[in-house]
């Protein structure tokens, strides 16, 4: 065998390692994120992730050092579809209306459509409207970048005459909480209602709250 055949080779085998270690990887991650949403983080063995993931506990700790690594890689992975789906929808909104309405649509959406990274973030037993007490470096990231893309947003409408004047922190930390009891409620409700009521009647909450009086007709035609 030439030595370039042998490089090729092993460049192959280095591949197929890669992608056996890669689909291992995703698969203990959806199993842990199933195994946290139903016993939180400090009800969860690292055995019974392996086992919903069908691998062995070798296979586990080859993937990862151990349960708080695991949580964390759930975090990393649900936080950045989070931010980066947001975000773009963000960034290509005209209006600051548009954009916080696809703020907390998206936020909405995510949360519904991934009901067991939800329920994870549940079971963490904190207040939703601090990072003092999160667990992760994820989540704190994702969180600040989160309340700074709705305080921006707060500050516009505010400066349009399109929001009713106040603190735009304290309107963007608000906002946050109120989706985060409605996600709470459609929990409590057994997950039933679909996303659109539920997108659908947050609107309507948001634009009651924030919007001028003299306003809010129109805009309320307009969702």
């Amino acid at each position: 065998m030439s030595s370039s055949a042998r490089n090729e080779a092993s460049d192959g085998r280095a591949r197929m390692l890669q992608a056996r270690r890669e689909l291992y990887r995703s698969a203990l991650v959806e199993a842990a994120e199933v195994e946290f949403a139903a016993a939180g983080y400090d009800g969860v063995k690292v055995q019974s992730i392996a086992r919903r993931a069908g691998v062995s506990l070798a296979t586990f700790y080859a993937a990862f050092p151990g349960k708080w690594e695991v949580f964390r890689a759930v975090q990393e992975d649900r936080l950045a579809i989070l931010m980066r789906e947001v975000g773009s929808a963000v960034m290509a909104a005209r209006t600051s209306f548009d954009r916080l309405r696809l703020g907390i649509e998206g936020y909405l959406r995510f949360h519904i459509e991934h009901p067991n990274f939800l329920k994870m973030q549940l079971r963490e037993h904190v207040p939703w409207g601090t990072t003092d007490e999160l667990r992760t470096p994820e989540q704190t990231r994702a969180w600040e970048a989160g309340l700074q893309m709705l305080i921006a947003a707060f500050r516009s409408g505010m400066a349009e005459g399109l929001l009713e004047p106040d603190d735009p922190e304290l309107c963007a930390r608000t906002a946050t909480a109120m989706s985060q009891v409605r996600l709470v409620r459609w929990i409590d409700r057994g997950m039933a209602d679909d996303v659109e009521s539920v997108v659908g009647a947050a609107m309507r909450q948001f634009v009651r709250t924030f919007v001028r009086l003299e306003r809010q007709a129109d805009v309320l035609v307009g969702l």
